[in-house]
């Protein structure tokens, strides 16, 4: 392994000297900089960030705790928290916790070691969340609207996404409109939410036999929707999925049976997956800020971090509707 003593030598200088403009100390002529770089390069020299952190007198560490780490809404939210933490010269760390209780939640933060913590898990409840809150580290949730000494926010307004899906079915002519649901978590109860209420703004009955569980997954809602089809009950105009995962489920349902998406069933889907672009019929859907709510999830707790004892605030992220192919106007 190449050494910080390895470097120097190559370059003809100190080891001190090397540490100074590896960590972008400004006392090193330019000429003396570029032969360190030049070594540097040469030798293909990485330095060990953790010793580095070790003889830092802070933690340099940032905690991301989530349920999961599948699919593209946790690839593309772990992504962006760790493009601003390298930006900010900190480490991230990611914890798993999809089957632990709030105690062992709460214990694996506050017993972690960062410095500071974003965290995406519902199974947190309420109490340990003022536990962590006396305890002093800062914190940013992105799964629930929070705020506190040392506490904040940042949230997608699901509740306003869906809202927006609605209102577009209704527009292009949808009364009789089915829903997929999820597994029940925060994000999916404000899409319910809003499907129920935009039914009724507009008069319309919600029908409980068009109603499915697809918790998320695409080869439920597929089997979902194959069963209700069997069912010979009356086709619906549109199908709004909580997710997109199962929004393409249901359309490979459909049409595997011969029902044609758009022009005989609308389908939209909810989240704007990198897929979603490229389903045929390309998928109309909402577009949930996902990297947005990493950047400023990680810029908010870096906030926090820096001005200390600081209060927090509550940041709602908007979504967007994106209209692609597979609604149609039902005349």
């Amino acid at each position: 392994m190449v050494t910080i003593k390895d470097v120097a030598k190559e370059a003809g200088v100190a080891i001190s000297t090397v540490s100074n403009v590896l960590n972008h100390v400004d006392i090193v002529s330019e000429e003396t900089k570029q032969k360190v770089l030049d070594a540097v390069n040469k030798l293909n020299y990485v330095p060990n960030m953790n010793a580095k952190f070790l003889k830092s007198n802070k933690k340099n560490t940032i905690g991301l705790f989530l349920p999961s780490i599948q699919g593209d809404f946790y690839r593309m939210l772990m992504q962006a928290i760790h493009m601003q933490c390298r930006r900010k010269g900190y480490l991230l760390n990611i914890y798993i916790s999809n089957e632990n209780t709030s105690e062992e939640i709460y214990s694996m933060i506050t017993s972690s070691g960062v410095e500071g913590a974003i965290v995406f898990n519902e199974q947190l409840h309420e109490e340990y969340v003022e536990r962590i809150s006396s305890a002093g580290m800062p914190i940013v949730f992105i799964d629930r609207e929070y705020y506190g000494e040392n506490l904040s926010s940042v949230v997608i307004d699901h509740l306003e996404g869906a809202s927006k899906a609605m209102e577009y079915l209704i527009k292009q002519g949808h009364r009789r409109i089915g829903y997929i649901r999820g597994i029940g978590n925060r994000d999916d109860e404000l899409r319910f939410q809003a499907y129920c209420n935009v039914m009724e703004k507009y008069h319309l009955s919600v029908d409980e036999n068009i109603m499915l569980n697809g918790y998320f997954e695409e080869a439920v809602a597929y089997s979902e929707m194959r069963v209700l089809l069997l069912k010979g009950i009356d086709l619906p105009d549109a199908m709004f999925c909580a997710n997109d995962e199962m929004a393409w489920g249901c359309i490979r349902a459909l049409m595997e049976v011969g029902y044609k998406v758009p022009e005989e069933i609308s389908v939209i889907g909810y989240d704007d997956i990198l897929l979603s672009a490229y389903y045929k019929p390309a998928l109309t859907t909402v577009h949930s800020p996902v990297t947005e709510l990493g950047d400023m999830g990680a810029t908010e707790l870096f906030r926090l971090m820096e001005q200390k004892f600081v209060q927090g605030k509550i940041t709602k992220l908007r979504p967007d509707l994106v209209i692609r192919d597979s609604c149609a106007v039902r005349l």
